[in-house]
């Protein structure tokens, strides 16, 4: 991608701009990022019949729990680098980079070959409809294909947001959204493959977001530069890096994991009800994932700032982060509900589906500006390194209590709605946690701050009475 890319410093300055400038393209990049999928789900939901649409919403899950540690990884990664980048130490950089992309591409090698190998067992386990099973298959194995790429552009996408450069991944992710939806109208329309098709499509939309990914910090103007005779492990960065990555990634597999039991007791309704969650979850993705954009612009933000020793900016610009976060996404969701029978039916042309699909929309889209805050403090915990506390939080909220209302709800009540009525509950529980945490935690920092300010200005005047 030409042109030099553009480094944004968020230890000095005013906040709220140079922070802005930085979230859009993040935005930008993640609501790309989900049209990968969405494009396929339109397509298949429009194109071929009901039972390909479960298929892919059945494995879509599991596929995210695939990805989940890996993606926890790249936050790992992140970290590291953007405190390196706000204590200027550029050498330390390079290394987190190299590091994590060695392991990550080893891990994802082999996580890709034992999903081609256990596919089907494991979507029997999850209760899958049998006639949605086959294009259940299909669509989880060749999807696979993509996942070493997938962590590439991940690694890479999370270095360059890292030393404030955002733009250069919304410009990737733009490019592959654009080839992703001509490649599914080829496989479906001039060679029509069915669900094989669109996961084809997808494999190869990976497959170019990581060569670009790997162009754009090869080059010479790159702030952190990518070259394949660096690839090596530094036993001691990997540390670093996995210290915060792993909490994150089971964090994120946590998350996945209640909701692939909740995609177990869906199963159990049948194809209508397997189809109409897809679907829900295709468009509240377009909500989802700007916020996850915030969250990840905490995390570099605080993780920036932690490196120059800078907390009450940390504590200040999660604060603004949060507000525009809460006030942008009950925006967006109120958007959505006003003019949800034409937005769902883009997705889904079955009355029945459709039907259901909005009374899912109708209980949680109005909480969702909650989402954002547990976002927020939790990738703001995450970039000052305290992601073991935010993975803790994570399972007693959203996975442990979501578990223990799932069953308590469906037991009682055996309906969609009760499943749905889930998720606002347990977004409000971690939002207070991480909220709580956060303010424990940068009242701890600024204190040691103020005493340390206050020994050394003690110092200076015992040596200035000495003299």
């Amino acid at each position: 991608m030409g042109g030099k890319p553009k480094k944004t410093d968020l230890t000095e300055g005013p906040i709220f701009k140079p922070m802005l400038a930085f979230l859009l393209p993040m935005i930008g990049s993640s609501l790309f990022q989900q049209l990968y999928n969405t494009v396929d789900f339109i397509f298949i939901g429009n194109l071929l019949d009901t039972a390909a649409a479960a298929g892919v919403g059945a494995s879509s899950t599991l596929i995210s729990c695939e990805i989940g540690m890996f993606s926890g990884i790249a936050v790992g990664t992140s970290v590291v680098i953007a405190q390196a980048v706000g204590a200027r130490d550029r050498i330390r950089a390079e290394k987190a980079l190299h590091t994590s992309l060695l392991f990550g591409l080893t891990a994802g090698t082999l996580l890709m070959l034992a999903c081609l190998f256990l596919a089907r067992p494991i979507l029997l386990l999850l209760n899958t409809p049998r006639e949605c099973m086959e294009d259940a298959v299909v669509y989880m194995r060749i999807y696979s294909l993509s996942l070493p790429f997938m962590v590439f552009y991940n690694m890479g996408s999370g270095t360059q947001r890292a030393y404030g450069d955002s733009r250069t991944p919304f410009r990737i992710l733009a490019v592959c959204g654009v080839f992703n939806v001509a490649a599914d109208a080829f496989f479906l329309l001039v060679i029509p493959l069915g669900v094989a098709g669109v996961a084809i499509a997808t494999f190869l939309s990976q497959v170019l977001s990581a060569i670009l990914s790997a162009a754009s910090l090869h080059r010479q103007e790159s702030p952190v530069r990518f070259s394949w005779k660096k690839l090596r492990l530094d036993r001691r960065i990997l540390s670093d890096v996995l210290r915060v990555g792993l909490p994150s990634g089971i964090q994120t597999v946590l998350i996945t994991f209640s909701n692939i039991i909740i995609q177990f007791y869906i199963n159990a309704y049948g194809e209508t009800a397997v189809a109409a969650f897809a679907t829900y979850y295709k468009v509240e993705n377009f909500i989802y994932f700007p916020i996850v954009g915030f969250g990840q612009a905490a995390t570099t933000f605080a993780g920036q700032n932690t490196g120059a020793g800078k907390y009450r900016r940390v504590e200040k610009g999660t604060l603004i982060a949060a507000v525009t976060g809460a006030v942008l996404t009950f925006l967006l969701a109120s958007v959505i509900l006003i003019f949800r029978e034409t937005v769902f039916g883009w997705f889904m042309k079955n009355e029945e589906v459709v039907a259901d699909a909005l009374l899912i929309a109708g209980i949680s889209f109005p909480f969702y500006w909650i989402y954002p805050l547990l976002e927020i403090y939790g990738g703001a915990l995450r970039g000052m390194g305290y992601s073991m506390e935010s993975m803790v939080t994570i399972l007693a909220s959203m996975c442990g209590l979501r578990i223990a209302l799932l069953a308590i709800a469906s037991a009682k009540f055996h309906s969609i709605s009760a499943l749905a009525a889930v998720y606002p509950v347990t977004w409000a529980t971690a939002a207070v946690l991480f909220m709580v945490q956060f303010a424990v935690i940068i009242r701890r920092k600024k204190n040691v701050g103020k005493n340390m300010e206050m020994r050394l200005s003690r110092e200076r005047l015992g040596l200035r009475s000495e003299e």
